[in-house]
């Protein structure tokens, strides 16, 4: 239970940092106490389904004009 919520809060915290904020992944993964990049990114794809750089990407697409 408490894992979950903490699982939740940190996916909650790298959406905020990749979607608002410049910093590479990797920075972003040692802010939220990642050992490495890669650990992150595994982390971040096993929960959100996508890897956190295309999610920066998809996140930040223009919306297309009709």
């Amino acid at each position: 239970m408490y894992k979950e919520f903490i699982d939740r809060r940190i996916i909650l915290e790298a959406k905020r940092l990749l979607a608002h904020g410049d910093q590479p992944a990797a920075h972003i993964a040692a802010q939220l106490g990642f050992s490495s990049p890669t650990n992150f990114s595994k982390y971040f794809h096993h929960r959100v389904g996508t890897t956190p750089i295309a999610f920066r990407t998809a996140i930040r697409r223009p919306a297309p004009e009709h």
